[in-house]
């Protein structure tokens, strides 16, 4: 049994897609076995935080943790600290068995593409990333679930509508009858942030680096954060989805439109 745990980079609103900071959205998921995910996993992410704030009670935030003015996260500002926490970090993304894929969406392209009718970003993004998940749990001979952070209420009860429409309608990549083989459930997951989940602590580590370095590949653009930088050469070297000759654009990274 998978799960397949989903964050976001980048906003979902088309209207501020013409502005370069707004352009992109992207959705990456991670895919990992779900007893291994509640158990194993969860335990060594609460010996990384318990190491460095003392307690394991929280869920790390990206953002709290590169600007860290509140409590627990306050204590990143320790000397030494810092380079310990983001060792560890590091240490676990490399040796956690997992397998991500990023989906980003070019939001100006998409409304120039597509003038009358477009499909809603971050659903646009989400389905893709479920069609490969699909093709992944054919291909290992599993099943799963899906999970993602709560958002606002109307954008919860809108994902939930748009998984079901998936998981009763399927693509033309995916037929309904594949998704009901490998999805164990026909509602997506939605779990707050103080549920503490650490699948998806995992994403929101990973979410904002696999972006950020296809975008800036694209714009031809070097990344400059070294941490960053270092969880990338991870995902390439072993964490993205790829097929059967190591290819990973198409299989573990996709754009759109």
């Amino acid at each position: 049994m998978y799960r397949l745990f989903i964050d976001e980079c980048g906003h979902q609103d088309l209207k501020g897609s013409d502005n370069p900071n707004q352009q992109y959205l992207g959705l990456t998921g991670i895919i990992m076995d779900e007893s291994y995910a509640s158990a194993e996993f969860t335990a060594r992410l609460n010996e990384v935080k318990s190491n460095t704030f003392g307690r394991s009670d929280f869920a790390l935030h990206r953002r709290e943790l590169l600007n860290p003015v509140n409590d627990p996260y306050i204590a990143l500002k320790q000397p030494g600290k810092r380079a310990g926490f983001d060792t560890a970090l590091i240490e676990l993304i490399q040796d956690a068995t997992y397998t991500v894929i990023t989906i980003i969406i070019d939001k100006k392209l998409h409304k120039q593409t597509y003038a009358v009718w477009r499909f809603h970003p971050y659903h646009y993004c989400m389905t893709v990333l479920l069609e490969r998940y699909v093709l992944h749990l054919r291909g290992i001979g599993g099943t799963g679930d899906v999970m993602v952070e709560s958002r606002e209420k109307v954008d919860n009860i809108r994902l939930s509508k748009a998984y079901r429409y998936f998981y009763k309608k399927g693509t033309a990549n995916v037929t309904p009858q594949l998704i009901k083989k490998h999805l164990s459930s026909s509602e997506i997951k939605i779990k707050r942030k103080a549920d503490n989940i650490a699948g998806l602590q995992l994403a929101d580590l990973i979410a904002n680096p696999s972006c950020r370095e296809l975008i800036c590949a694209r714009l031809n653009q070097p990344m400059t954060a070294d941490f960053s930088k270092k969880v990338v050469a991870i995902l390439y070297t072993s964490k993205y989805r790829r097929n059967w000759l190591g290819k990973v654009p198409g299989w573990g990274t996709k754009w759109l439109p």
